[in-house]
Order: C-alpha cells, then sequence, then structure tokens
C-alpha cells in the first residue's frame, strides 16, 4: 500500500462540489431516518459521477488506492472508507448505523477496484469501540478505525514478500502489536492476498526488481567504466518502478529494501 497524496490546494469540480454540498444540506435537514435514506437513494448518481471519479483516479494515476493496481482488480468503484449505510464489524456482526452525514463527502471516498469494494462492503471494524457520531464536533478525530486509511501513513503499516502462492500482504517489519492486528485486519477485510491475479501481478514486479539487483551484483565482474555504466542504467530502472505514479511501487520499494544492499537502497532511495 502506498500512501495517496491529496493535495490541500485542489478540489473535486465545482459543479460537482456544489451538487455534493446541496445533498449534504439536505442530510443535515432531514427530520428522520427514512428521510434520510431516500435522499442518499435518489442521489446516489453523486458517488458514481465520472466527474468526482475521475478526478479521484488522477490523484492515483488510475491506480486502486488499496491494492495500488491497475487491472488487478477489476473496474473501478468510488468506495466510502467509513460505510455510509450500515456499518458491521469483522464477520458482518454487530451492525449498527453508517456514517450518512459523510455519504457525499468528498474526503470519505477512495478508489477502490470493484472486488476489493465488495469484499469490503460495510465492514468497518475499530480499535477502542467508540464510533463517530454526527451530533459531537471533530468526533471522526476521537475514532480509532482498524481498517487502515490509504490517504494517511497507515499505508506505510503494509509491505510484501513473495511466498509459493505469489507475492503476499504483510506487516511491514517493526510494527507493534496493535499495528500489526489492523494490518491483518485490513489484509482480510479487503482481501489484499485473495485474488491470485492481483497475487500473480505483485509476484511479476518482484521478481522483476529482484532480477536487476542480481544484475547489479554480477555487474561487479565488469571493467570499472562499464560496471559503473551498467549499474547506473539499473539504478535508473528501479527508481523508475518505485516513483509515485508507477503500478505497484510499493511491492518494487519493498522487493529492494528487502533483497537490495545498503548501497542499492541509498541510490535508489536517497
Amino acid at each position: 500500500m502506498r500512501k495517496v497524496h491529496v493535495p490541500n490546494d485542489q478540489l473535486p469540480p465545482v459543479e460537482w462540489l456544489a451538487e455534493a454540498e446541496a445533498a449534504c444540506a439536505a442530510l443535515a435537514d432531514a427530520k428522520t431516518e427514512a428521510e434520510r435514506d431516500t435522499i442518499i437513494d435518489t442521489k446516489q448518481r453523486l458517488w458514481r459521477d465520472e466527474r468526482i471519479r475521475d478526478w479521484l483516479l488522477g490523484l492515483f494515476h488510475n491506480k486502486c488506492w488499496y491494492s495500488e493496481a491497475q487491472e488487478g482488480v477489476s473496474a473501478y468503484h468510488v468506495d466510502h472508507y467509513r460505510p455510509k449505510g450500515r456499518v458491521t464489524d469483522v464477520g458482518r456482526v454487530n451492525p449498527e448505523p453508517g456514517y450518512w452525514w459523510l455519504a457525499f463527502r468528498w474526503q470519505n471516498y477512495r478508489i477502490c477496484g470493484q472486488l476489493i469494494n465488495v469484499k469490503k462492503n460495510d465492514v468497518f471494524p475499530l480499535v477502542g469501540g467508540y464510533r463517530a457520531t454526527p451530533d459531537v464536533a471533530d468526533s471522526l478525530r476521537l475514532e480509532a478505525p482498524a481498517l487502515l486509511d490509504p490517504t494517511t501513513d497507515d499505508a506505510r503499516l503494509i509491505s510484501f514478500e513473495m511466498d509459493e502462492d505469489g507475492c503476499q500482504a504483510v506487516p511491514s517489519g517493526g510494527t507493534d502489536e496493535e499495528d500489526r492486528g489492523r494490518v491483518v485486519t485490513t489484509i482480510e477485510v479487503i482481501g489484499l492476498n485473495r485474488l491470485d491475479r492481483l497475487n500473480s501481478k505483485r509476484a511479476d514486479v518482484w521478481k522483476e526488481c529482484r532480477e536487476k539487483l542480481a544484475s547489479y551484483t554480477a555487474a561487479a565482474g565488469e571493467p570499472l567504466a562499464l560496471k559503473q555504466l551498467q549499474r547506473a542504467l539499473i539504478v535508473m530502472d528501479l527508481k523508475k518502478r518505485v516513483a509515485y505514479e508507477s503500478e505497484l511501487s510499493s511491492v518494487a520499494e519493498a522487493c529492494i529494501r528487502k533483497v537490495g544492499s545498503e548501497v542499492v537502497c541509498a541510490q535508489v532511495f536517497g
């Protein structure tokens, strides 16, 4: 997982934003749960609108915000990070009212591959149990989601490793017990290791980087000028592989950091 940068000076298209603000105002004025449900149902076109979807896609170079894949998780959906209708714990237990007041707030939207979005659905477990309400100012800041948020530094808590099943998402080294639990929960809830095609695509990236690292080492047997040239080109390729816009760049980074030497890591990430 890689942190998605949402610049403070960028907003969704003005026309879409005006329609979304009007829908938020209508929700705030609704007197009953039934009225709110009707508003959300009749205006669901807003989060399915190409204007907001394309704007969100542009922020992360057409990649799923959870998997960082472009094709491995099927068509893109606009996911509500905090579910809008109802919310349940892991295992679809303990249903509660959802975060209805965030239904049209673009800050709650995440671009998500269809198969991952279906798996996540309305599951949104918490650490500690306090759930935000619309009546308490800044209550979202008091909430502790177990599900990692790709727009925060949470993304650094997930790394990758190769095994017989392909390239699997795992907790990053050095994470404490609580954060490891959040990583395991996130991998399960959104199915990060469930899709064979996604695992295979990650494995291809890992193998590609591993081969380049092997070539870097093998260049030691060449004359100095040729060795320097070969290694410079390899480092250039690896830098492109870990660039923000590159698909599965977090997998490439994990491979380089775990397989590559300190010298290579300093050149690629320094």
